[in-house]
């Protein structure tokens, strides 16, 4: 989540009803309420790098971005994902648009008893058993977000220039990929970061 004002100014304007970005939202996180923008992104795992990313209001659910990221995906071996994606209409765009398989977590708050899944749900929840060692590797993408948010300092973007946020958050994500690329080029750990934004 990106904030785009502090907690305090959000509610203020909650009540006034007088927002100054109308492309922010109301999200519930796991840290509780946040008003800002979501950044989606779809990454390489194996070379750790962003390949796209889209911004929404906060209050969009996860999934209303889902078909722009699998496209930029479409030609990897496999397509992993948290349960927000665990959709009949999500498996149908992966197995039509790609040539990947999916590991989607599977939301357990919708069901899972096989009788009643829809084929491709099911499917797709096998596909997920079967590959249960490969879903670990979808943490690093909770990883680049934290990088993102603690050292690229992205969760909380208050100040910009004509309140410009998308752009704010697209230099951040250029700028963690060209580290990613030059630490590999230089045959540091891919994820030495800490080393560039310090110097």
């Amino acid at each position: 989540m990106i904030h785009t004002c502090k907690y305090s100014t959000a509610s203020r304007r909650r009540r006034h009803g007088k927002y100054r970005d109308p492309e922010s939202g109301w999200s519930k996180t796991t840290k509780g309420c946040s008003y800002g923008r979501k950044c989606h992104v779809s990454m390489d795992i194996d070379s750790l790098v962003i390949a796209e990313w889209i911004i929404t209001r906060g209050n969009i659910h996860d999934s209303k971005a889902s078909h722009y990221l699998i496209d930029s995906v479409r030609d990897f071996q496999y397509i992993l994902a948290d349960s927000a994606y665990d959709s009949a209409e999500i498996y149908d765009y992966i197995f039509e648009n790609t040539h990947s398989l999916p590991v989607i977590d599977t939301n357990r708050r919708r069901g899972v008893r096989s009788e009643k899944l829809i084929m491709n749900r099911k499917i797709g929840i096998d596909m997920r058993k079967n590959n249960s060692g490969m879903y670990s590797l979808r943490w690093e993408i909770e990883r680049t977000f934290s990088i993102l948010e603690e050292i690229m300092g992205s969760e909380d973007i208050w100040y910009v220039k004509k309140r410009n946020y998308d752009t704010a958050m697209g230099l951040k994500i250029i700028a963690y990929n060209l580290m990613v690329i030059s630490n590999i080029e230089l045959g540091e750990k891919a994820r030495a970061i800490n080393k560039i934004v310090v110097c």
